[in-house]
């Protein structure tokens, strides 16, 4: 209690000075005579404020002057004492039914909240000397109006799109009040004339829905949450991103649900004669959600949630839901699409998705554990023992199992001599390393072999002897 009180005094102090300096002369003196030529003037804040207390101000200052100059002073020495950003959130103050009493007992009702977005002075008048301003408590979770639909409001907080707003009820609040706060109405939506208030009973066990005419500018009580009426417009900037070999490549505009792959690729200018439409894929990003509730943590636990898997089955699953979360593939086969009878030209594209149509690359790539790694030119019906042979051959550290690595869908396929492969042009060849064994390695396999076959013997000599 102690500390508040020393803080409270501290930056009492520090906001007097302030008003000094902004005031004062260059050299820093200030007498009684400077400061009625400045005008400056004592004025009282109580109630709801995280300092209160007299301080100085300037005749020429209006109330949302003051309030914001206090109020930024008190978070930087709040920031500069704590470094706490949680506790700015405990220096929140009313900005509405905020009273502001003259010298001569006259009263005047400020709405600091309508003034910043209106402009209105009648809100936001000039200070007197002796003013008292004197906030009222607040009370967000019982004194509140809320209000969504159709409104321009739209704000991110931790990943989340929120779509309305809450503010402070006042006495005498109408419907325009609530659509003041809210942003107005967003012009993107067609024939609005209706809202929708939800008011519960004092115990909140019951609820009445209100229809109104926006055009009444309903009276509304406290605690009631309001909804703009509006059928939602699928107006909205569909697009996917088409790259490579196309003759005109980026941002192409589509429906909502109904352009085909085919329109796109019209819409592209078609393909070019390099294209190589084998490796041609259609990319479609699922990780789109940006919500708390639905997330790609949330759905792992949900797809495991019953799965009867092993631990080496749930290495292999993570990795592949991974995939799946990332990157949706979607199966077409680019060389039919622009054929109006098949099934392929009929695909529905999606907005956000990407589809890359890569150049012919009339190469194999041959890695790993051979003399020369690097790109081999294709050769039709040619077998892996050309390829190997191509890049200088296999190195004496290579294993005895190769493999092949299809460029397109990345499966790997282990190379057998009695095995035909269809090698393509884009593919991979692989030869893995034979890792080196030091006479340790042998030595400590031999002793777990001795041991298990020493306790294998000792459990084979129990069961003869319990036999006898």
């Amino acid at each position: 209690m102690k500390k508040r009180l020393l803080s409270f005094l501290i930056l009492n102090l520090i906001l007097n000075l302030n008003l000094f300096a902004q005031f004062g002369d260059r050299s820093g003196s200030s007498s009684s005579s400077d400061m009625m030529a400045l005008n400056i003037i004592s004025v009282t804040v109580g109630g709801n404020f995280p300092v209160t207390g007299s301080f100085h101000a300037s005749a020429t200052e209006r109330v949302d002057q003051l309030v914001t100059r206090m109020y930024n002073e008190i978070k930087i020495a709040q920031l500069t004492a704590t470094q706490d950003l949680k506790g700015l959130e405990e220096l929140a103050y009313p900005e509405r039914d905020i009273t502001l009493r003259r010298f001569d007992g006259t009263e005047i009702k400020i709405d600091l909240a309508k003034f910043r977005l209106t402009g209105d002075f009648a809100n936001n008048p000039y200070l007197k000397n002796n003013d008292v301003i004197i906030f009222p408590q607040l009370d967000n979770s019982r004194n509140f109006i809320e209000i969504s639909g159709a409104i321009n409001f739209r704000k991110r907080k931790e990943s989340v799109e929120l779509t309305s707003v809450k503010f402070q009820f006042v006495e005498g609040d109408k419907l325009s009040d609530a659509i003041l706060f809210g942003g107005g109405i967003n012009q993107a939506y067609e024939d609005i004339t209706e809202a929708e208030i939800s008011r519960l009973s004092y115990d909140g066990n019951k609820e009445e829905k209100l229809i109104v005419k926006i055009a009444d500018d309903f009276l509304l009580k406290r605690g009631d949450r309001v909804r703009i009426l509006a059928n939602e417009s699928n107006r909205k900037n569909y697009y996917v991103q088409i790259d490579g070999e196309v003759n005109s490549p980026g941002i192409i505009y589509i429906t909502k649900e109904n352009t085909t792959i085919a329109e796109v690729i019209r819409k592209a200018g078609g393909f070019k004669d390099n294209a190589d439409l084998n490796r041609a894929e259609l990319v479609r990003g699922t990780n789109v959600f940006g919500s708390l509730y639905f997330s790609q943590e949330f759905e792992e636990l949900m797809m495991t949630r019953m799965a009867e898997l092993i631990d080496e089955d749930s290495a292999y699953f993570k990795i592949d839901n991974q995939l799946r979360f990332a990157r949706g593939n979607g199966i077409i086969e680019f060389e039919k699409v622009l054929d109006e009878s098949s099934e392929d030209s009929k695909f529905i594209v999606k907005n956000g998705d990407y589809i890359n149509i890569p150049e012919k690359l009339n190469m194999v790539y041959v890695f790993g554990q051979v003399v020369t790694p690097g790109y081999v030119e294709y050769s039709k019906n040619a077998d892996y023992n050309y390829y190997l042979a191509k890049a200088g051959g296999i190195g004496e550290t290579a294993k005895e199992e190769m493999y092949l690595i299809k460029g397109k869908t990345r499966t790997w396929i282990q190379i057998e001599e009695d095995k035909q492969l269809d090698i393509e042009p884009g593919d991979f060849i692989w030869i893995p390393k034979e890792p080196v064994r030091n006479f340790d390695f042998y030595l400590n396999r031999i002793g777990n072999i001795a041991q298990i076959v020493g306790g294998v013997a000792t459990v084979i000599v129990l069961l003869i002897q319990l036999g006898k």
